[in-house]
């Protein structure tokens, strides 16, 4: 396939190569599940995290993801086999207004793309005039993720339902596909392909009939999901493990254990897979790990990071992170974002206040881009260039 112009992955991310398309959203819809699991695993939970995350599965919350999933756009380059960005000095813009509660983000088609949970919605905000293009799209169903590529803006419901959008009008093209228990959304090597949690299964749309092939058995709690580097790559999130599709026959290979309790996120980028894993006896302490595309093994020493469940992960100059304040960290932080240099494995920016809990993240269109699900924002990040 031919990568969107300024696409990114992870959120998504881009690929020179023309062979790359992540998506990312899928944190807003498995934002429950996430909870869930965690109550299902015997931690030493705060009453207030137990009773949050019963309040959200009570409501049935179609919004909870990560898409990360997560899981594309712009100026940084697709993940090679060395990292080779020097991260320089980041700065915080002034937030842009999308909604009421922004879960999921995408760069791709020369636009920013949010959905929004409360108002069911698909908006496109103009990277330079960092406005909303036209009105916001009307999407049926509970649309927790997004993801640009193969012509279209694709965008996952809560009713299973796939559909694209035609990314100059924003208006509905071809038939809707359909996937039971749709989970994680990505665009890449001539497919879409949605992760199923519950099934522990990934299926291939073919972006041109809408077709959907026989579901692929990766791992517990397929969640996250990525196209990059000649492979699908999925996070088992219930197995703490990732799985590798090959895209031309739809074989996966065997889960690589990341050891940790569970995978938050994944990533392309900055030399290899990147994992956000929550490890410790209680699952509460989040670490950013590489797995070496090349060997299929954890590579390096791990990167201590701030995170709270929902939390996103994009690659690009630098790692990014979006710790929500919530969950893991229990209540009385409001987050922020943190960015590590893969090189040193070190934090170089932490606690970058964006908004009121900031979950996705998405690179590209010269920036990192965060939707903040309290304050219904999307904020840039500016990126310097280094000297």
């Amino acid at each position: 396939m031919r990568c969107v112009s300024g696409l990114h992955c992870l959120g998504l991310r881009r690929c020179p190569s023309g062979r790359c398309l992540q998506a990312q959203g899928w944190r807003a819809k498995v934002r429950s599940d996430l909870r869930d699991a965690q109550i299902a695993h015997p931690l030493e939970m705060s009453t207030a995290l137990r009773l949050l995350a019963a309040l959200a599965a009570a409501a049935g919350v179609v919004v909870a993801a990560v898409a990360i999933l997560s899981g594309g756009t712009p100026d940084a380059p697709e993940a090679q086999s060395q990292s080779q960005s020097q991260p320089g000095p980041a700065s915080v813009g002034r937030p842009i207004r999308v909604g009421d509660n922004p879960i999921a983000v995408a760069v791709g088609a020369g636009a920013i793309w949010i959905i929004d949970a409360s108002r069911q919605t698909l908006s496109k905000v103009d990277p330079t005039t960092r406005m909303v293009v036209g009105e916001p799209r009307r999407v049926a169903g509970g649309p927790f993720a997004v993801a640009v590529g193969e012509g279209a803006v694709w965008v996952a419901a809560g009713d299973g339902a796939v559909r694209a959008y035609d990314p100059r009008s924003i208006r509905p093209t071809g038939p809707t596909a359909r996937v039971p228990g749709a989970n994680g959304l990505a665009v890449g090597s001539g497919g879409v392909w949605i992760t199923s949690r519950r099934a522990g299964t990934v299926t291939r749309i073919d972006p041109r009939t809408r077709r959907a092939d026989a579901p692929i058995r990766v791992g517990a709690g397929a969640a996250d999901v990525a196209v990059g580097l000649g492979a699908v790559w999925v996070a088992n999130a219930d197995a703490a493990s990732v799985s590798r599709i090959d895209p031309r026959d739809g074989r996966a290979g065997p889960p690589i254990a990341v050891g940790a309790r569970q995978v938050l996120a994944l990533a392309l980028g900055e030399g290899g897979v990147w994992i956000a894993r929550a490890g410790g006896p209680n699952a509460d302490r989040v670490q950013l790990v590489r797995i070496d595309p090349a060997t299929g093994k954890v590579a390096g020493d791990p990167i201590a990071v701030p995170g709270a469940v929902p939390l996103d992960l994009v690659a690009g100059n630098g790692l990014w992170v979006t710790d929500s304040g919530t969950a893991i960290g229990g209540p009385g932080r409001r987050g922020g974002v943190t960015r590590a240099d893969p090189a040193t494995r070190a934090v170089v920016q932490s606690s970058l206040r964006t908004g009121n809990r900031p979950s996705a993240i998405a690179i590209g269109e010269r920036g990192v881009w965060v939707t903040n699900e309290g304050s219904g924002t999307l904020t840039p990040i500016t990126i310097a260039k280094p000297d």
